[in-house]
């Protein structure tokens, strides 16, 4: 199974690891882990990798 981990653009500190789901309503991202955790950020995608196992978000 492919998992993300979730970045905000600029930083390096990882918001969320072993993401599986990404959702986005306005402002708002909505990450979801492999067992079902969830975590919301203020931002939108600006890149998913799956080869890079990677997510970037962008504040706004």
């Amino acid at each position: 199974m492919c998992e993300l981990e979730v970045y905000m653009k600029g930083d390096e500190k990882i918001l969320m690891e072993g993401v599986v789901a990404l959702s986005a309503s306005g402002e708002k991202i909505l990450m979801e882990d492999i067992i079902g955790r969830t975590k919301e950020a203020k931002g939108r995608i600006i890149e998913v990798s799956i080869s890079a196992q990677r997510a970037i978000l962008e504040p706004v």
